[in-house]
């Protein structure tokens, strides 16, 4: 799963230098516009069915025709899902530097497949089948980043090319899973479909409002700043969930073990896997400060300077994000609707109201930082309610001064053998 995570990475910032190579800042905010809108279909309109089938999951019985559901409800939810943002597309063209209405459409043409992706992949890893969830989304970004290779090199390369290949990427994806064995393709379960989408809504209104948390600046920043500050932001994004690779894999590959009745109690698991993850992300987070402040300009020109400015500010909020993943895990598995939402929600309104009063004043920085403290107390919130729901206090979730040597002496070890590995 890291390795498939790491060439994921590779390709994705080759894909993002030979965009900026080709589009000016204004053209890549107008690119990442089109597909913020198809990404907010995506993500606002999926009904949380994702959730549900995580915290359906530990009934046994479910869990055969939740897997062959997954697919079909997918594909189903997601064109309803893509024709709603094509109409809001058309209601709202002109207004606030949107893009054209046929930039829109070409955009929203994946979102049904990327649905599929997004069912099936949660699918995938409560079943443990981690490598093929890597395998999906490995060919996934090669498929992205040959399309935009081939268009660079004849000469087609353009906002509408990269937005039509980002959407085709996901038609690989959902091949991949089907295709591997990660998801099961047979007659949907049609009872339980509903029973599902039902028991998603319950959560919609966190996921939708944790969606917004991570996409409203780019929203307030297009309207408020215009797409050369979009263009510079959303790179400065990218290379920022650099910094997740490693977090996010832990939390993905360790998801099956918090509900494996075996492990035992599941928040005392929770509990190690976190203080893991913070080790994980401090380490994570420095790396990727040092690396995009050197490499930046390089390789993306001067126009793209500002970047290690906004990334330094961005990457302790994204760590801290991912690193608080299986708090919503928890949370989920113990059913308590209110607990999932509120925090998402409250993060929601310090983000839009941070946003709108430091855009004006400092631009995407002010941006970079209200997202950062807004995603500070989304898992605050989350410690609290874990520690009230779990009875385990928040200190429990930092690792000791015995861990982090432990991981310390870890990875010199590790790379110790990998520099002998090399030299034999």
């Amino acid at each position: 799963m890291l390795v498939a995570r790491a060439g994921t990475l590779v390709m994705g910032i080759l894909a993002s230098v030979v965009v900026a190579r080709a589009l000016p800042p204004e053209g890549r905010g107008t690119y990442y516009m089109a597909v913020t809108v198809a990404t907010a279909a995506l993500s606002l309109g999926h009904l949380s069915v994702e959730q549900a089938q995580t915290a359906l999951w530990s009934e046994k019985g479910h869990r055969s025709s939740l897997d062959s559901n997954s697919v079909p409800l997918g594909l189903g939810v997601g064109t309803a899902a893509a024709v709603a943002a094509v109409g809001l597309g058309l209601l709202f063209q002109g207004h606030g530097n949107m893009p054209d209405i046929w930039l829109l459409v070409t955009a929203c043409a994946g979102v049904p497949m990327g649905m599929g992706v997004l069912y099936g992949t949660n699918i995938t890893l409560l079943r443990d089948r981690t490598h093929v969830a890597g395998w999906a989304m490995l060919t996934s970004a090669a498929a992205q980043c040959l399309c935009l290779i081939v268009f660079g090199v004849t000469g087609l390369l353009s906002v509408w090319t990269v937005v039509a290949a980002w959407a085709a990427s996901y038609a690989v994806s959902l091949g991949v899973l089907t295709a591997a064995g990660g998801v099961t393709v047979r007659r949907p379960d049609l009872r339980l479909a509903r029973a599902t989408c039902l028991k998603g809504l319950r959560f919609h209104a966190g996921s939708a409002a944790a969606y917004l948390l991570l996409r409203s600046d780019v929203f307030l920043l297009n309207a408020l700043a215009g797409p050369h500050d979009v263009g510079i932001y959303t790179l400065a994004v990218t290379l920022a969930e650099m910094s997740r690779l490693a977090v996010d894999v832990f939390a993905q590959v360790t998801l099956s073990l918090q509900f494996d009745d075996t492990a035992g109690d599941s928040a005392v698991v929770t509990a190690r896997i976190i203080r893991f993850m913070v080790l994980l992300g401090v380490a994570s987070a420095v790396t990727t400060v040092v690396a995009v402040s050197a490499v930046v300009t390089p390789l993306y020109g001067q126009a793209y300077a500002d970047t290690a400015t906004l990334v330094a500010w961005l990457v302790p909020g994204v760590v801290l994000l991912s690193a608080g993943r299986p708090l919503s895990s928890f949370l989920l598995r113990a059913r308590m609707s209110r607990v999932v939402v509120l925090p998402s929600l409250t993060a929601l309104v310090v983000n839009v109201g941070l946003n709108a009063a430091l855009i004006p004043a400092w631009g995407a920085v002010g941006c970079a930082i209200a997202s950062t403290v807004a995603y500070t107390s989304l898992i605050a919130l989350q410690v609290a309610y874990f520690s009230r729901t779990s009875g385990i206090g928040w200190r429990c979730l930092l690792p000791t001064g015995a861990e982090a040597t432990r991981f310390t002496t870890e990875v010199k070890r590790r790379c110790r053998q990998l520099h002998l590995g090399r030299a034999a």
